[in-house]
């Protein structure tokens, strides 16, 4: 499960997001990420740092440029625990859902609390 929130944290944020989409469809570098988003070269590189730490994105010194792309084989692991674990015990929870409620838990906070409720206030 730690696995799983660890990478939706990281791609929660839109910046991140962004470049997840623009990697998907090829290899760029800072300078192409930067005028796609028109952000500076801190921000962007801040924001590949946090994808690179994550594994999600890997990169390729050609040259004087470093050119960044999705690591597929643990994107794609990532997504399928998602979709396979974690989304797919949520459907199975709401197929199988209890539909009665349980009201002793409630009775009995409410009759904890009643002390509390009761004081007059001067």
């Amino acid at each position: 499960m730690k696995d799983a929130l660890d990478f939706l944290k990281v791609l929660a944020d839109e910046t991140r997001l962004k470049i997840i989409m623009m990697l998907s469809k090829q290899d760029m570098c800072v300078c192409e990420i930067m005028e796609e988003l028109a952000m500076s070269q801190p921000a962007v590189s801040h924001h590949l740092r946090v994808l690179k730490k994550s594994k999600i994105v890997l990169d390729d010194k050609d040259g004087r440029w470093v050119f960044y792309s999705i690591n597929k084989k643990i994107f794609t692991k990532q997504l399928a625990a998602i979709n396979n674990g974690l989304f797919q015990q949520i459907a199975n929870n709401l197929e199988n859902r209890k539909m009665e409620r349980n009201y002793g838990v409630c009775l009995r906070i409410e009759n904890e609390m009643e002390p509390f409720n009761n004081k007059k206030v001067n």
